[in-house]
C-alpha cells in the first residue's frame, strides 16, 4: 500500500518542483525585461537631454516586446519621447516649443552614444506667450483658418493689431505672412508690424533629419508637425 502512495506523492513533489522552477524562471526573464527596458529607456533619455540642450530628462517609452532582444540585435523597434520647455533655436532670440513629442521607428546606437532612427514623426506644440516674446509683439489666435492676430501699443494711438498667416516657411521653420491691417493705420505703424513678423521662426535645435510638414492654428496656439527618415537625434546645429 505505500508503495503506489509513495510514486504518487514523489510525482506530486516532482510536479510542484517543476512548476516552482518554471515560475522562478519566468520571473528571471521578467525581471531581466524589466532591467533592458529601463536601460533602453534610460539611454535614449540621456542622449536626447544631451544633445538637445533639456534641463532636465525627457519620458521615453520603449514598445515592442521583447526589448532584450531588440537590445541583442541592436535596433529598437519604436521608442515614444515626450519633453517639454524645448529650445528650438539656439541663436538670437529662442523659440521655447512647450511640449516635444516624437516617435521613433528603428532605433540604434551610434559612435559616441548617439541614437539614429530609421523614421521619426514629431509634434511640436508652442504656446502663443512663448510666440509674443519670439516675435516681441502680442500674438493670438485669430479668426481664420492658421490666422492670428498680432497686437502692439503704439503710443498715441494705442493698440494696434494686424491679421497674418502662419505656415511652412521652410523644411525648419515657421513663417508668418500675409499681415493684413486697416487701411487707416499710418505706414510707419504698419512697417513696425511688418518688421517684427517678417522673423522666420527657426526649428534647428531638433534632431537631424526633420522636415517641417505643416502648422496648425489651435485656442492654445500652434502645432508643428515634422517628420524624416534617417534621423539622426543629435541637432544639426549642435
Amino acid at each position: 500500500m505505500n508503495g503506489p502512495e509513495n510514486g504518487r506523492a514523489m510525482r506530486r513533489t516532482h510536479r510542484r518542483n517543476g512548476l516552482i522552477a518554471a515560475a522562478l524562471a519566468l520571473l528571471a526573464a521578467a525581471g531581466g525585461e524589466v532591467l533592458a527596458t529601463q536601460y533602453t529607456q534610460h539611454r535614449i533619455a540621456a542622449s536626447v537631454q544631451r544633445d538637445i540642450g533639456l534641463d532636465s530628462a525627457p519620458q521615453v517609452h520603449v514598445n515592442g516586446f521583447p526589448v532584450s532582444l531588440q537590445l541583442a540585435r541592436k535596433v529598437i523597434t519604436e521608442a515614444d519621447i515626450d519633453a517639454a520647455q524645448v529650445p528650438a533655436a539656439l541663436n538670437g532670440r529662442v523659440l521655447t516649443i512647450q511640449d516635444l513629442a516624437i516617435h521613433l521607428h528603428g532605433i540604434r546606437k551610434e559612435q559616441g552614444g548617439r541614437e539614429r532612427a530609421d523614421e521619426a514623426e514629431v509634434t511640436a506644440s508652442i504656446t502663443y506667450e512663448d510666440l509674443s516674446t519670439f516675435y516681441g509683439v502680442d500674438i493670438n489666435r485669430g479668426n481664420g483658418n492658421n490666422q492670428v492676430v498680432a497686437t502692439t501699443q503704439i503710443p498715441l494711438l494705442g493698440r494696434v493689431s494686424a491679421s497674418a498667416h502662419v505656415g511652412v516657411a521652410g523644411s525648419r521653420a515657421i513663417g508668418v505672412n500675409d499681415v493684413r491691417l486697416s487701411e487707416n493705420v499710418p505706414p510707419a505703424v504698419r512697417t513696425l508690424l511688418e518688421k517684427a513678423l517678417e522673423r522666420q521662426a527657426p526649428l534647428d535645435n531638433l534632431p537631424e533629419g526633420l522636415a517641417l510638414q505643416s502648422v496648425a492654428v489651435t485656442d492654445q496656439g500652434i502645432v508643428a508637425l515634422m517628420a524624416g527618415h534617417d534621423v539622426s537625434l543629435q541637432p544639426r546645429i549642435a
